[in-house]
């Protein structure tokens, strides 16, 4: 992994906070309801997903996951909240929609929308100056663990993979749980780390 030098106790870490996408893994069909939604300057409906009071519409659908992360990279530049779902025909991403507002369908213009609470939304960095690997002590943890800061937080590495489908199929599983992650993603490898609240430099 391509990462900074390493840290130790007596390095700063108070940086500007850096962009990162915040990205909702949907894999479950329970996650999040199907709509369709009206945004400004658009002049018909649009296909979307709604979860966590939010709506975000179909953007790409493409078949690997490699081609997925590499489009949300470039996303990324432009937006700071996107959503993946997987699908039989491989993975869509969602593009969040601030300003949409909910377009039932014509014939049953009553119809309304049940409400879906989703899970932790994973942190996508792409930017090598965006983090930083240190040291961490955890509690009940006796050793120092291998780890990455971002935006002064810690994030403990646990997981890092060549296939890009199986770090996000493990990502979007702990996202579910509750957990938050990080997902490095360089040209040829995925590192996904778990944010440790009460971590601090060994």
């Amino acid at each position: 992994m391509s990462v900074s030098p390493l840290l130790n106790a007596h390095d700063s870490l108070v940086t500007m906070p850096t962009p990162a996408l915040s990205c909702k893994l949907l894999f479950d069909r329970d996650l999040y309801t199907p709509c369709h939604i009206q945004v400004p300057d658009v002049d018909h409906r649009l296909s979307a997903i709604y979860v966590d009071n939010q709506f975000y519409s179909f953007f790409k659908t493409v078949p690997e996951a490699k081609k997925a992360l590499e489009i949300m990279t470039r996303l990324s530049k432009r937006d700071h909240t996107a959503a993946l779902t997987r699908t039989p025909r491989g993975f869509s991403i969602w593009a969040y929609e601030p300003e949409a507002r909910y377009a039932p369908p014509k014939r049953h213009p009553g119809y309304s929308i049940r409400p879906v609470f989703g899970p932790h939304p994973c942190l996508l960095v792409a930017d090598e100056t965006a983090y930083q690997t240190c040291r961490l002590l955890v509690p009940d943890v006796t050793k120092p663990l291998m780890a990455l800061t971002h935006n002064n937080r810690y994030y403990s590495f646990f997981k890092q993979d060549i296939d890009a489908a199986k770090v996000l199929d493990i990502a979007a599983k702990l996202a579910r749980r509750g957990d938050e992650t990080l997902l490095v993603i360089e040209p040829s490898n995925y590192t996904l780390a778990l944010l440790e609240p009460n971590g601090r430099l060994a």
